[in-house]
This record gives structure tokens, C-alpha cells and sequence, in this order.
């Protein structure tokens, strides 16, 4: 500012342009720094509230529970189940119990399906109605 007498104090407008230019930088800094304070109150805030409804307690528990299910998952996988549809894991035992209890199944089938051969060829050979009625009832005793 050059020369503060211009005529009786007055001000020009060069001079208003830069004390506004200050002012505005002044104030930009405090507007920003009032934003900062203002945004770690709010956050200084959430948390206590956070804390008093048991919202940090909940998250607390669901990430213990998140690791179960990761504990539960892997123990599933050791015994032979896959994560997705229970799908079978090759090699695993519950692959090798499936594959035993499943041929046990199909050999039952296999043999219901030969014995049901047999006792019609039974039936019809039969010459007489007891010796029918003989072969039924132990189809019902299966």
C-alpha cells in the first residue's frame, strides 16, 4: 500500500482488490480449519455413539464369528466337502465313505434285481398255489 493519504484516507481500488484478496486467504484458512476440527468432532462423536449403542461390541462379534465360520469352512474341507454344494474333494474320506456306502447301495440293487427274477421264475414254475404263495411271503421277509 503505497500511500495511505490518498485525499483524506480514502481507498482506491487497487488497494481494495489486494486487502480483499488477503481477506479471502485469511479466511479460506480458518474456513478450512474450522471444516478440519468440525470433521474430528463428528468423528470423535460417531465413535462414543458407536460405543453406546454396541455397535463396536456388535462388529467385535461379528468378526468372531466371521473366523468361526472360517475355522468351521476349513474343518469341513479336511474332512472332504467341498465350500460350494458340498461337492466331494478326491481323496478325501468322506469321498472314500460315499464311494463305499454308494457301491454297498448298488449292490443291494443289483441283488433285489436278481431276486425279483428269480421269483417270478419262481412263481411260474410253481405247480402249485401254496408253493406261489411259499415264494411271495419271503419276497415280503426281504
Amino acid at each position: 500500500m503505497k500511500n495511505q493519504k490518498n485525499g483524506n484516507g480514502k481507498i482506491n481500488n487497487t488497494q481494495r482488490n489486494v486487502l480483499s484478496k488477503l481477506a479471502v486467504e485469511v479466511l479460506d484458512r480458518k474456513i478450512q480449519q474450522a471444516r478440519d476440527e468440525s470433521g474430528e468432532l463428528v468423528a470423535q462423536i460417531r465413535a462414543r455413539i458407536r460405543e453406546e449403542l454396541g455397535v463396536v461390541a456388535m462388529d467385535m462379534e461379528i468378526k468372531s464369528m466371521e473366523e468361526r465360520i472360517r475355522v468351521l469352512e476349513k474343518k469341513k474341507e479336511e474332512l472332504g466337502f467341498g465350500k460350494y454344494n458340498d461337492s466331494l474333494i478326491p481323496g478325501s474320506k468322506a469321498k472314500m465313505l460315499v464311494d463305499k456306502r454308494t457301491s454297498t447301495a448298488c449292490e443291494k440293487v443289483r441283488d433285489l434285481e436278481e431276486k425279483k427274477t428269480d421269483v417270478v421264475s419262481g412263481i411260474w414254475a410253481s405247480t402249485t398255489m401254496s408253493e406261489a404263495l411259499t415264494i411271495l411271503e419271503s419276497v415280503k421277509s426281504l
